[in-house]
């Protein structure tokens, strides 16, 4: 039913195959062919083409966009149909359960079209730790665009998950930034995108990031199991 919902939402739809395409085939055959020096976690200094650097980038952003306004629009659905699910016999975890599940689906197809997309140019080096980095950005913000769901409006609400990742992700966490802002440890992106930087130009991917990536998961998961929970009580 989650599933049907979503491919009636055009919005929805076209972020999830449109947005990807058009994002990384802009900054990866656009970009003027250059090279810039970044910290690899775990290879240390690298020089990469920057190209290769804002595609590698971009499909954690992507997942993180697509994942966070997904997340938002299942809180807004939520809210009106998962009380009548209850009381129609479903319990909440089943309920619950189905709205994560939507979510890791729109991050698994994000990844992949976003990463289709990058292969003809670049292919990460440590392929399947950079596609797990991507779906877990994808994961975390899908559950943070639930907990905005709550306090704003669908408009506000879409704003809201475009910009934050964009910021998160790609100016906070960026490589080339030579003084991080404090405030980019404590945000949702910070070990996923560390995760997923080591992945694309390393093949020995330092495991601290991950750990820390599910940890953020961890706390956001709650929070928004929280939050479903709430919306499937019977008043």
């Amino acid at each position: 039913m989650g599933l049907r919902e979503y491919a009636r939402t055009p919005v929805l739809l076209a972020l999830l195959l449109f947005l990807p395409v058009y994002f990384v085939g802009i900054f990866v055959y656009v970009l003027p062919a250059s090279e810039m020096a970044i910290t690899v976690p775990g290879d240390g200094q690298r020089v990469v083409a920057t190209a290769d650097l804002y595609g590698v980038l971009l499909i954690p952003l992507l997942a993180g966009l697509i994942g966070g306004i997904a997340g938002l629009f299942l809180m807004q659905a939520a809210r009106e149909a998962d009380g009548r699910l209850v009381l129609a016999g479903y319990h909440p975890a089943q309920v619950i359960a189905a709205r994560i599940g939507l979510l890791v689906v729109a991050s698994v197809v994000a990844t992949a079209v976003g990463l289709a997309v990058l292969a003809v140019g670049y292919v990460p080096q440590s392929l399947a730790v950079f596609v797990a980095a991507s779906v877990l950005a994808g994961l975390t913000y899908g559950l943070v665009g639930v907990l905005v769901g709550l306090v704003l409006g669908r408009l506000a609400g879409v704003y809201t998950m475009l910009f934050v990742p964009m910021f998160d992700v790609f100016f906070l966490q960026n490589p080339t930034v030579d003084d991080q802002l404090w405030l980019a440890t404590y945000l949702p992106g910070h070990a996923v995108t560390e995760l997923a930087v080591d992945a694309g130009f390393s093949g020995s991917v330092a495991l601290d990031p991950f750990a820390r990536a599910l940890a953020a998961l961890a706390v956001v998961g709650a929070l928004a199991t929280a939050a479903f929970y709430r919306t499937t009580r019977v008043r």
